[in-house]
């Protein structure tokens, strides 16, 4: 009976283990927004919507330790760089500087912004990255307005 129980504890030790060591997807790549696939509406011009309203495609480039995400906006081009242990780290966004923290949940890349509104309190966004089987990359975005769920084409 000790026997069984102490092969069980191992069991639950080594499959513990082998979950929390599981390998994160690379999302890295060019990504361009399936406009028939997401909830968000077609930008003048017929560009997608993306992340908090970025027009065009964004590329990821990811790192055993960070990620970089270049999207296209209003202002041109921006470039945000997270660690991925959760730290936070200062982000550049456009005039404004913004604290940015991502992490991993399970196979899913969770980062939450937060940054000043014209009033002055704080306001925070979240965006969660997952993988598709069918090789697509969902982005979903929550804001104080709502939650916008954009999903991806793999371009390069």
């Amino acid at each position: 009976m000790k026997r069984k129980l102490g092969m069980a504890a191992m069991l639950v030790v080594a499959l513990a283990v082998s979950g929390y060591a599981q390998k994160k997807p690379d999302l890295s790549g060019t990504w361009t927004v399936d406009t028939e696939k997401s909830g968000a509406a077609p930008a003048p011009g017929g560009a997608g919507r993306g992340f908090m309203g970025m027009t065009g495609p964004i590329t990821i480039m990811q790192t055993v330790d960070s990620v970089s995400i270049e999207s296209q906006g209003r202002q041109g081009a921006m470039t945000r760089t997270y660690k991925l242990d959760g730290t936070e780290t200062e982000i550049q966004m456009g005039p404004m500087t913004a604290k940015g923290k991502a992490k991993w949940d399970g196979d899913k890349l969770v980062i939450e912004t937060t940054r000043r509104a014209q009033a002055g309190t704080p306001v925070t966004t979240s965006a969660t990255y997952s993988l598709n089987a069918d090789g697509t990359l969902t982005v979903v975005t929550r804001t104080p307005q709502g939650e916008r769920k954009n999903v991806y084409k793999k371009t390069s």
